[in-house]
């Protein structure tokens, strides 16, 4: 498995990092390094992710490591600039997975690889990407919903008229129906994605059992994917440029315009916490979510280092008062650039 390698995309969603951490290095195939690429600075969620990657880099020396000499930016070119260094040029596979995303099994990687090598070598259009099968995620939603058993209960309990769509293109979708592209049915609904994490993340032997044996699938290229977690050739990356900064746009384009084609890996069940419309509401569910998986990795620590909400907002208060200080004695900040709205 030295032929890839992980790269993690964080900026400033600390909480749900350190379950991810602890997730992928539970799962951590041998060979296999995690880099983490910390993409924003200067606030105290940024300063305290890249605290968190660090902490994880001390517990597993040399598997997990942490970048921090790439100027923040847009993901797509600051995993550019990444995936061009000399830390990643021996990888012919790359694992981008973002820092709200984690595996819930062991063999997950080795499924991930060895799905790609049967896609690649089939006849027909280039290979761009393979992904496991992702609950929230508006593509993998439906899916999910459909091996889960979940149709049902979601028509009958949970449908309602609801918005998709990006703003400027927005419409109305009737109960009754589901949309999984772009900005679809579970995008924009904290409360549609805390029902499935509770019937998905939080027991995750069932979900687990639902998707064993699953064969590939498919993504449908015309409809836009979140790319949560995508496993391609390092080489990939840099033919997608088009000159905007929106790596996921970038990538549904080159798919469209190419014919590229998409597969998931269905039997590689994989967990998305939150899209940003979802963050806030449902914030609380890191910590829940952290008490089902910390006895189920079994590691001799705690996934957290500040598991007290008291004591994590008394770290931010002292946070404060340090830049206030620092400005009161005019010494300079450190600017501050979002690595992505998903």
């Amino acid at each position: 498995m030295n032929r890839v390698a992980i790269v993690v995309l964080a900026c400033s969603d600390y909480e749900s990092l350190e379950v991810s951490l602890a997730c992928q290095a539970a799962y951590l195939p041998p060979g296999v390094n995690l880099f983490i690429l910390q993409n924003c600075r200067g606030t105290f969620d940024a300063e305290r992710t890249l605290g968190v990657a660090q902490r994880y880099a001390r517990l597993f020396p040399g598997r997990i490591h942490v970048v921090t000499g790439i100027q923040p930016g847009p993901a797509y070119h600051s995993l550019a600039a990444l995936l061009a260094s000399p830390l990643l040029a021996p990888y012919e596979l790359v694992c981008k997975v973002d820092d709200d995303a984690f595996p819930i099994a062991p063999g997950w990687l080795e499924a991930l690889v060895a799905c790609y090598d049967v896609a690649a070598a089939a006849p027909g259009t280039p290979l761009a990407y393979v992904t496991p099968l992702i609950n929230n995620n508006c593509w993998g939603f439906p899916e999910t919903l459909a091996v889960m058993n979940l149709r049902d209960a979601y028509f009958a309990d949970m449908t309602r008229d609801h918005v998709v769509g990006p703003p400027r293109a927005s419409r109305i979708v009737p109960a009754g129906k589901l949309d999984g592209g772009s900005h679809g049915t579970i995008w924009a609904a904290p409360h549609l994605a805390r029902w499935l994490h509770e019937r998905t993340t939080l027991v995750p032997d069932r979900f687990i059992a639902a998707t064993r044996g699953l064969e590939p699938v498919a993504v449908p290229g015309a409809e836009r994917y979140s790319i949560n977690c995508i496993l391609f050739r390092r080489e990939l990356w840099g033919t997608i440029a088009d000159g905007s900064n929106d790596d996921e746009h970038m990538l549904h384009e080159h798919c469209r315009r190419t014919g590229a084609r998409i597969v998931c890996a269905r039997s590689v069940p994989f967990v998305h916490m939150a899209y940003f419309p979802q963050r806030e509401e449902n914030r609380d569910l890191a910590e829940v979510i952290r008490k089902v998986y910390e006895p189920r990795l079994g590691h001799p620590f705690p996934i957290a280092a500040c598991a007290s909400r008291q004591l994590d907002l008394e770290a931010r208060l002292r946070w404060l008062e340090m830049k206030i200080d620092r400005a009161a004695r005019r010494e300079p900040e450190r600017s501050v650039t979002p690595h992505r709205s998903g």
